[in-house]
Order: structure tokens, then sequence, then C-alpha cells
């Protein structure tokens, strides 16, 4: 191989011209950036909801006294969530009605509304009153929120077919029905006031 040599303080020294000075440093691998594996976290699993399943059931309802059974489960799972304060309003509200102070008695229901304003069933009994003094218009509003809230609620779409029926709109009083056998086709009454709605509707049998 060719070299070059030089003399330096006297020593002679030869340098390679066809290879590298040093050799390389061994290759060393980056560090690893892939995070240390994990084990998936499990997704909590959902509660099931009360009122739900029995009004999953109560569609399902075998006969009458199921139905009628599975309806006052669902009213009291609705009525759980009341706070004390707003038991007491209803109460009073109850109470004041019954006397025919309707004023009283609607004041009480919508203090009830302002402490708990995401409880729909207090919508339904403030329609209760509203109705009963004769205020179709403002009943009516209350259970549009009510039934928005919670369309299961038989008990405000039947509610809602009467009073439409009082104020002689009979194709909404037969739609609301029809939402109330939906949700319970065991309804009492329901079948026979239907065919008395849908012939003031338009004379002729669904």
């Amino acid at each position: 191989k060719p070299c070059l040599t030089a003399r330096i303080a006297g020593v002679c020294m030869a340098f390679s011209l066809s290879g590298p000075l040093l050799a390389a440093p061994p290759a060393v691998a980056p560090p690893s950036t892939k995070p240390p594996a994990t084990k998936p976290t499990p997704s909590p699993v959902p509660k099931p909801d009360p009122l739900a399943k029995a009004e999953a059931e109560l569609k399902q309802a075998p006969g009458v006294a199921e139905a009628r059974s599975l309806e006052a489960q669902a009213e009291n799972l609705r009525q759980s969530h009341l706070q004390a304060m707003v038991r007491l309003l209803g109460a009073q509200a109850e109470s004041a009605l019954s006397h025919h102070d309707f004023r009283a008695a609607e004041q009480a229901a919508s203090d009830a509304i302002v402490l708990q304003p995401d409880q729909p069933i207090l919508r339904r009994e403030r329609a209760r009153i509203r109705a009963a003094a004769g205020d179709f218009q403002d009943a009516i509003a209350d259970l549009g929120v009510a039934v928005q809230g919670d369309a299961g609620d038989v008990v405000a779409w039947q509610m809602l077919a009467d009073i439409e029926a009082q104020r002689h709109d009979y194709r909404a009083a037969v739609a609301a029905l029809d939402q109330a056998l939906t949700l319970d086709p065991h309804l009492q009454g329901g079948a026979a006031l239907r065919r008395k709605l849908v012939l003031l509707r338009d004379g002729q049998p669904a």
C-alpha cells in the first residue's frame, strides 16, 4: 500500500492513504421511543336505568294486572328523585287544589319547578292544576315540556289527550292517546276512548 513517510522528532511514521486513520466506533441503536405496552382499561359498565326497564316491560306486559303494577312502579321511580322541600310544595299544591284555590296551587307547583327544573313530573303536575283551572293553553305548554323530558310518561300523554279533547282538537287528542297506548297497550279505558275520539274526529272508526 502506498505510504507517506514523515519524520517528526526523529521518528519515522507511516500513514496509510488507503484506509481510515481511526476505526469507526461500533453502531449504537437509538433508544426506543415506543411506550411500554399497557393493558387497556376496561370501559365501565353502565348501570341499568330502572325507569327505562319498567317502561320497556310495560310495553310488553302480558295482562292488565301486570301493566298496572308496572305503571305504579314507574310512577314511584319518577317521584323518587324529588327533594323533601319539593314534596312539601307538592302537598301544599294538592291541598290548595282540593279547596279550588287554583292560584295558590299553581304558585306552589311553580316554586317546586324552580327548585328542581330537571324533573319533568313537576311540569306534569302543574299542567294538571292549570287544566283544572281551565287554563288549557298553559297546561299543554307544560305537558309539551314534560313529554320532551320524559317521553315514556304514560300519564302525561293521557292527560294531554284529555285536554286536547276538551279543546275539541280531536286530531291532537287521538295522536296523544296513540302515544299513551304505545307505551301501555293495556291502558285502562284506552281502546274505548280512542274509538270515541276517532268518531269525533272524522266520524269513522280507525
